[in-house]
């Protein structure tokens, strides 16, 4: 495989030149990063308004009402 005089120094790239100056990085505080408690999880949505739990008698009461 040819060398070529490119290959043979390492250019500094535009991130290392960005690296080197870390108190003008803007990189960790960014608005688009996540929260470190944004992947936890909220839970089970429950809703303010709840109908009362009826008995399995009324239930089954209903059920063939209805499908009479």
């Amino acid at each position: 495989m040819p060398d070529h005089p490119v290959e043979q120094g390492a250019a500094g790239s535009l991130t290392d030149k960005i690296a080197k100056e870390s108190s003008d990085s803007t990189a960790s505080s960014h608005a688009n990063h996540a929260d470190i408690q944004a992947h936890n999880s909220k839970g089970p949505a429950i809703p303010d308004s709840m109908p009362k739990a009826e008995s399995k008698e009324d239930l089954k009461k209903r059920a063939e009402e209805l499908n009479k």
